[in-house]
């Protein structure tokens, strides 16, 4: 999307094309540019172009699948099938009601 507006307007320089990307980035994507120009100053639109994209197309934790999940909890020598009783025995534990005593 923003490389279609520098096309439309015919944005050639790569300073204004970063300047644009602060208005135009929101969020995470926003926070790692920031973080991205402060710590690599010089980077070009293409270097930018090519970190945001290996950045944001590895898995975060809040989105990955159960079998990540899995890999990155389980036990050194742990079935996948000891790790599931293990957390059926937590999630039981954890959802115990509590009563007033």
């Amino acid at each position: 999307m923003v490389r279609v507006a520098w096309e439309a307007q015919g944005i050639m320089d790569d300073n204004i094309k970063k300047d644009m990307l602060v208005s135009v980035l929101q969020d995470r994507t926003l926070a790692w540019y920031i973080k991205h120009s402060n710590d690599h100053p010089n980077a070009g639109i293409a270097e930018i172009h090519t970190t945001m994209n290996k950045e944001f197309s590895r898995p975060k934790s809040g989105t990955q699948s159960i079998i990540e999940f899995k890999e990155i909890v389980m036990l050194p020598g742990e079935t996948a099938w000891d790790l599931d009783q293990r957390l059926k025995c937590r999630t039981h534990e954890a959802n115990m009601t509590l009563t007033n005593g």
